[in-house]
Order: C-alpha cells, then structure tokens, then sequence
C-alpha cells in the first residue's frame, strides 16, 4: 500500500472513531422531580450548567476531563403533548467539544447520560 492510500485509510479510521454525538431517550419520571431531578444529577455527576432555560425545558453542562475537550450533556424535558409524546421525556444529547467541531462522546460521558436517564427517567 503507497504513503498516500495509508494516510487515507488512517483518516477514514479516524473520523469513525470519533463518531456521532449520540441520543438517548427515556420516558420521564415526573415523581422523580422532572427537570429539577436532571440539574441535581448532573451536578452530582461534576457537570456545571453552561446554560438553560425551565421554560423551554432544556440544559446544557460541560465536564472537563483530561484529554480532548470537555463533555457536553444537552438535555431536553419534553412536557407530554407538545410533541408525539404520550407522556413527559428526557432526551439527552452527548458529545464533546474538540478544537474545532463537535465530536462524539467519550464512553464516561455516555455512562453519565445513562446514569441521569437511570436516575430520572423511567426504568
């Protein structure tokens, strides 16, 4: 294999490591205490809120660890009826941020994400 087809082929390799943010989405538990449940976790998790607003119902919190950029969790608490949602739910979007773009998650920001959506949403 020439120089070239191998540096394309450790680009191609690469970029899929990287990946997508990634999604998740849980049926919300409105007894577990809606979105003051998902800030109080993410707290709890070393997460500080960068922005937010309850009317909309979304929060967006970065965690800085060692390495390439912080984690990014984006949460978004979607009341029952102003979408397809039969009931409320807890969308959570992670990634993290790189130099230059947006990248997807270290397998730790997933396992939080899994963590809020355990302690929040419905199992």
């Amino acid at each position: 294999m020439g120089r070239s087809a191998a540096l394309f082929m450790a680009v191609i390799i690469a970029t899929a490591c990287l990946g997508p943010p990634q999604i998740m989405t849980r049926p919300a538990s409105v007894a577990a205490g809606g979105l003051d449940c998902v800030g109080g976790m993410l707290r709890r998790l070393g997460y500080i809120i960068m922005d937010g607003d309850r009317s909309l119902g979304f929060i967006r919190a970065e965690r800085d660890r060692p390495g390439a950029g912080p984690d990014v969790l984006v949460v978004n608490y979607i009341i029952a009826g102003t979408a397809d949602n039969e009931e409320d739910t807890i969308q959570v979007r992670a990634s993290r941020v790189g130099k230059h773009r947006e990248m997807g998650p270290r397998p730790e920001a997933i396992s939080d994400a899994e963590g809020l959506l355990d302690r929040c949403g419905k199992l």
